[in-house]
C-alpha cells in the first residue's frame, strides 16, 4: 500500500475586482500553504497563464501540466502540478467540454454559459516502478444545470473509455459548481465502470466567496476508484494578513493506494 496526498484548488483568477484578495497578492501565501502539505498532485482551476508562471517559480518542483480552454488553448485551464521527485506523466490529454472536444473554444452552445469549459487527464507513473494511475481535473458551467450534466457526463464517457483501454486507479478532482444532491453528482455517483467514491463525503461548504457567504457551498470534489483508501480529508480554511487563500478552501485528501 502506498500513501499519496491529491489536492484540489479554485485559485480564483486574477482580477483588480477581488481588492486586496486578488491573487498577485496571496500567491505567496497560496503556494507556501499548498507545499506544506507535500501534495503528490493538485488539480487547479482558473488557473490563467500569467498565474501559471508565478506558481511555477513558487513550485519548482512541481511539473504543470494541462492547456487552456479558448480557442488559443490559453486563458484558464483545468491544470495540474505534479511532483516531478515522484511521479512522471506518461498520457496527457486537454479535452474541451463541447460536442466538438478537440476544438477549443466550443460550448454546448444552446444551454451553457458563454464560458468554455474543459478537463485535464494525466496518466502518472510511478518513479520508484509502484503502480501507474490516472489523474484528471475540471471545472463546469457556473451557471446552468444541464450544461453540467452535460459536461459530467462527456467526461465520465472519456473516463469509461479509458478504463476499458488502460485500467487503472483513478483520481478526478475539480470545481464542479454543483452541490451534492444535485443530478450532475448523481451521474458521479452512478459510475459503475469504474465505481467511484466521494473523498469529500460530508465535508461542509468550500466556496465563501473571500468569506462573505453566510453558507458556503459545497461544489469542490475530490472523486476516487474503489482502489484507493481514504485516510483523511481537510478543508484548508486560513487566512494571512486579511488574505484568503483563494475565495474558495483548497481540499487536501491523503490517500492509499493498493498495490
Amino acid at each position: 500500500m502506498v500513501p499519496y496526498c491529491f489536492v484540489t484548488c479554485n485559485v480564483r483568477l486574477q482580477t483588480p475586482v477581488d481588492g486586496e484578495n486578488q491573487f498577485e497578492n496571496r500567491v505567496d501565501f497560496l503556494c507556501d500553504t499548498l507545499l506544506a502539505q507535500r501534495p503528490d498532485v493538485i488539480g487547479m482551476q482558473e488557473l490563467l497563464p500569467g498565474m501559471r508562471r508565478q506558481m511555477m517559480a513558487h513550485m519548482p518542483g512541481y511539473a504543470f501540466l494541462g492547456g487552456g480552454r479558448d480557442s488559443a488553448r490559453l486563458g484558464e485551464s483545468p491544470a495540474l502540478a505534479v511532483r516531478q521527485d515522484r511521479l512522471m506523466p506518461e498520457r496527457l490529454e486537454t479535452q474541451i467540454l463541447s460536442p466538438t472536444p478537440h476544438l477549443p473554444g466550443t460550448l454546448y452552445a444552446s444551454v451553457q454559459s458563454s464560458c468554455p469549459r474543459a478537463f485535464c487527464s494525466a496518466e502518472l507513473m510511478p518513479l520508484d516502478g509502484g503502480r501507474p494511475f490516472r489523474v484528471m481535473n475540471v471545472h463546469t458551467d457556473h451557471i446552468i444545470s444541464e450544461a453540467r450534466q452535460l459536461q459530467v457526463a462527456q467526461m465520465m464517457g472519456f473516463l469509461t473509455l479509458q478504463n476499458q483501454l488502460r485500467p487503472m486507479p483513478t483520481v478526478i478532482t475539480g470545481d464542479f459548481n454543483a452541490l451534492p444532491d444535485t443530478l450532475e453528482m448523481a451521474i458521479m455517483q452512478a459510475m459503475e465502470h469504474p465505481r467511484l467514491q466521494d473523498a469529500t463525503a460530508g465535508m461542509a461548504g468550500t466556496f465563501h466567496d473571500y468569506g462573505r457567504l453566510e453558507q458556503p457551498e459545497k461544489i469542490d470534489y475530490i472523486w476516487l476508484t474503489e482502489e484507493w483508501t481514504v485516510d483523511r480529508v481537510q478543508a484548508l480554511h486560513k487566512q494571512r494578513g486579511g488574505l484568503y487563500l483563494s475565495d474558495h478552501d483548497p481540499i487536501v485528501a491523503n490517500v492509499t493506494l493498493h498495490e
